[in-house]
């Protein structure tokens, strides 16, 4: 692994091996899905108390949480990118295939 921060490394696997999982999560789930997903993935939620933590988190407590929560934003761009690019492909894969198939039932075929 890189010489990441420690609280960013299970961020920087997700973000390795997990993308294409997470895009597959996206249509049934949306995008709060995938955020709880991370959440999980991560175990932030066990630590994070946003009514403690918004007046008693320590300057560090709340850089950490920051980094966490960009890297996080990060991999949800990547996902809505992913899965953007997927549409577009299935969507010119249909044009391509014309009326026929896209009319066409499974059972004509």
């Amino acid at each position: 692994m890189s010489d990441a921060k420690p609280h960013l490394r299970t961020l920087e696997e997700i973000e390795r091996t997990c993308v294409p999982g997470l895009v597959e999560v996206l249509p049934t789930e949306g995008i709060e899905g995938v955020r709880y997903a991370l959440w999980d993935m991560t175990g932030w939620h066990r630590d994070y108390d946003p009514c403690v933590w918004r007046s008693r988190a320590t300057a560090e407590q709340k850089r950490v949480s920051w980094e966490m929560w960009v890297r996080m934003e990060k991999i949800i761009a990547t996902v809505l990118h992913e899965a953007h690019e997927r549409q577009v492909e299935e969507a010119m894969d249909a044009l391509a295939e014309g009326p026929e198939s896209f009319y066409g039932s499974s059972v004509d075929r």
